[in-house]
């Protein structure tokens, strides 16, 4: 992901402001390619309020992740 100017920790901070959230937390689970994000306060939206923040900022980024998952922390 670095090499496409954005870090992990620096996508989970702009998701994190997406939701106005102090606190996030990222787990990475590197044999299945997956990237946990999990955002404080997240549950308080349904799913498509979460599609309308998250998706532009996923979009826009090339990883090397098969899925990057959002969960309330």
């Amino acid at each position: 992901m670095e090499d496409q100017g954005i870090t992990v920790e620096e996508l989970a901070q702009a998701l994190a402001n997406q939701f106005d959230a102090a606190r996030y937390e990222i787990t990475e689970d590197s044999f299945r390619e997956i990237l946990f994000i999990r955002i404080e306060g997240l549950s308080k939206f349904d799913s498509a309020e979460i599609e309308k923040r998250a998706n532009p900022l996923l979009d826009e980024i090339e990883s090397d992740y098969e899925e990057i998952i959002l969960v309330d922390l």
